[in-house]
């Protein structure tokens, strides 16, 4: 499975044990993405441009299809900085999720049943004020109002990118971080094309 923001589950590990006061918890949102310096990442069968100041962590086979998985990271200074992650994700045309299908599996895969998240509410979305999407917006009732952690929200994006492939983009992050989540991700919903190697 695709990584998940080592910072935030050591945050949400400690929620459970002491209510977290946000005021003596520096967490800066992350830098706003580089798009004016954007880096080509091209292997195996992927090529796509990120912001310089993302990485691409992993980058592995889908289960099914011969579709592939990519993991990014915005850059972090430091350990308090919140982490956004982003996820790309290709699949066959013909086994393609909805937009609005992903958002749902995706959104209850997170909450996973506990009550400790609010009811999400689902909405149309533009990346970078440009591209089709759908945002999800919903708490994590584990930590205070005043807490950067408390909103939560996962910007959903699909597209065509290949001749029979679709690609999904995907942030499930917190609302201090929407942003910088949504200009990064709009340089890549316009940049990302999927094209096998032929054996």
């Amino acid at each position: 499975m695709l990584r998940t923001s080592l910072s935030l589950l050591l945050f949400a590990a400690a929620a459970t044990v002491m209510p977290v006061r946000a005021e003596k918890i520096a967490t800066p949102a992350i830098a706003a993405p580089d798009v004016a310096h954007a880096k080509k990442y091209a292997q195996d069968g992927i090529s796509v441009s990120l912001p310089g100041n993302w990485t691409v962590t992993e980058n592995t086979a889908m289960d099914e299809g011969g579709g592939r998985a990519l993991g990014i990271e915005a850059d972090k200074p430091d350990f308090e900085t919140l982490g956004l992650d982003i996820t790309l994700q290709v699949y066959p045309e013909d086994i393609a999720p909805s937009l609005q299908g992903a958002a749902e599996f995706l959104v209850e895969r997170q909450i996973d049943g506990s009550k400790n998240y609010s009811q999400p509410k689902h909405a149309d979305y533009k990346l970078g004020g440009r591209f089709p999407a759908l945002v999800s917006r919903y708490n994590h009732n584990v930590f205070g109002a005043d807490s950067p952690y408390a909103k939560r929200v996962d910007l959903y994006a699909l597209k065509p990118c290949g001749e029979g492939w679709v690609c999904l983009l995907y942030a499930q992050t917190v609302a201090a971080n929407e942003s910088a989540a949504s200009a990064g991700m709009a340089k890549l919903y316009e940049t990302v094309k999927f094209a096998p190697a032929q054996e």
